[in-house]
């Protein structure tokens, strides 16, 4: 007689086996790519980070000038660039790099010295200011700044409007051979 009847004792087959095994393995090269994306992406907004925060601090360091009147409105300008009384702007056209910013305090002027600054982490003890500390140097960083005069909107004969000035900082930096570019822009008006 005979009986087709599994036992309850009966274990897998190797087919069974290999199949969990490849399902098993799927899953963990799937979490790995997880994981190397994460990381991949915190170094990737790190850079990106680095490039907004210098941008932004060089607009701010342009609007502090204008407003305590360290530099006059007409020298808010690209070099090169003068008003009817002969008052030129002092800003450096084209990439410049992200250096000391001189007594002024203005960045990509005439008076920027010094070596590339640098950016200090704290180390593996996750305290700042020991001696374990990183330093990065932002050598791989350039920052422009571009200051333009305006149109009045509606004008037949494109008059341009001398209180208001557009301001564009870009900040590039090289990721993984890849040169990328932050932006921030502003408007800034002569009264502050």
């Amino acid at each position: 007689m005979g009986s087709s009847i599994k036992s309850p004792e009966s274990g897998m087959s190797l087919i069974e086996v290999m199949m969990a095994s490849l399902f098993l393995t799927v899953a963990l090269l799937a979490t790995a790519a997880a994981m190397v994306s994460g990381i991949s992406a915190t170094y990737v907004s790190q850079e990106q980070l680095i490039a907004k925060q210098k941008a932004v601090e060089a607009l701010e360091s342009v609007l502090e000038a204008r407003n305590t009147q360290q530099i006059a409105w007409d020298n808010i300008q690209m070099v090169g660039t003068c008003d009817a009384d002969n008052v030129c702007g002092v800003f450096n056209s084209g990439f410049q790099p992200i250096q000391g910013m001189g007594v002024d305090g203005i960045p990509n002027t005439a008076d920027d010295v010094g070596p590339i600054e640098t950016l200090t982490y704290p180390g593996p003890d996750g305290i700042l200011g020991t001696a374990d500390d990183v330093t990065v140097s932002l050598s791989g960083y350039q920052r422009q700044i571009t200051i333009s005069t305006l149109t009045i909107p509606n004008d037949p004969n494109n008059s341009i409007d001398t209180t208001v000035r557009r301001i564009d900082i870009d900040v590039q930096y090289s990721l993984n051979g890849i040169m990328k570019t932050v932006r921030v822009s502003s408007l800034i008006s002569k009264y502050s």
